[in-house]
């Protein structure tokens, strides 16, 4: 068995693998937090000061955290520059591109077609390290990509303009982008750190698009205890994300990420008293389904002892 590169975090026992599913999951439902306090943040047609404020306060909020907790604030030599290329390149423009996609269609189509980024992961996984990653993690792609449709047509919402279109793919390409880049790059730097470092860069690719576009309007006062809490929980989600990434690969982090739109349906009926519709329950039970037959995929190998 060929040994790992020196401070590699990639899962190693069936309990680190558990960690990484579980931090995964984690990740979507902080996202599905974000996106309902998005929605009451007034961000005016160009979402991108509104982003770049979220991101800048994720960013700040995770270098407080590295300092109290006395961790590096760089990252390790020689993953500095894919992270930043993974930030601004990819996340950054991936968020702007998903606001901008929701000027030309209803948020429940953006989203469903945003959601094709597992299938992109698993396809771009398959051919760099040309081998399918196991029956099971098909499976489960499918029945969380099945489950997420059922939630998301169920509402009602899937009107959608040909930029529209256009936009959400092409957000759901830069998504796949980041993630394996991040997958294939960020190898021993703490998650923590690189999740600082991504927020940068993200906060500093919209402040770019925002002076581009002439983009001018802040959020009123009434959207800044709404965007506190899209960068607390956009702080929590990216350290999960890198955590759960750096454990299980992007084609099980993908997988598990489709939980969001579930997560964002469960938020809205105990936060919002919006009722828990059938296609809702029955989304619900596929895409858990799909999770955690994602969960018990095993792809480490435990060494026998010596006889």
């Amino acid at each position: 068995m060929s040994e790992a590169p020196a401070g590699d975090r990639r899962a190693r026992t069936p309990r680190q693998e558990l960690l990484g599913s579980t931090l995964s999951a984690v990740m979507a439902l902080q996202f599905a937090a974000v996106v309902m306090f998005g929605k009451e943040v007034a961000a005016g047609e160009l979402p991108f000061p509104m982003l770049a404020i979220r991101f800048a306060g994720q960013s700040l909020l995770l270098f407080i955290v590295l300092i109290v907790l006395r961790k590096p604030l760089a990252p390790a030599p020689g993953e500095r520059l894919p992270l930043i290329l993974a930030a601004t390149l990819g996340y950054g423009s991936e968020a702007a591109m998903f606001f901008a996609a929701l000027n030309h269609g209803k948020a429940g189509a953006v989203t469903l077609l945003f959601y094709l980024y597992p299938v992109w992961v698993m396809l771009v996984t398959i051919a760099l390290d040309r081998r399918p990653p196991g029956w099971r993690l098909f499976v489960a792609l499918l029945l969380a990509l099945g489950g997420s449709a059922v939630v998301i047509v169920g509402g009602g919402e899937v009107e959608v303009a040909p930029m529209g279109i256009l936009l959400a793919i092409a957000t759901s390409l830069a998504y796949t982008a980041y993630l394996v880049t991040v997958d294939r790059t960020i190898k021993t730097t703490d998650p923590v750190t690189a999740a600082a470092w991504l927020g940068g860069g993200a906060a500093t690719s919209n402040v770019v698009f925002a002076f581009a576009f002439g983009a001018s309007d802040l959020p009123d006062s009434s959207s800044w205890p709404f965007l506190l809490g899209m960068a607390v929980f956009s702080a929590g989600a990216f350290a999960a994300m890198l955590g759960g990434l750096q454990l299980v690969g992007a084609v099980r982090n993908a997988i598990i990420g489709v939980m969001e739109p579930l997560g964002v349906a469960v938020l809205a009926a105990f936060f919002l008293d919006e009722p828990v519709t059938a296609p809702m329950a029955i989304g619900g039970i596929l895409i858990l389904g799909g999770a955690i037959l994602a969960t018990l995929v095993r792809t480490t190998r435990v060494r026998e002892p010596d006889v």
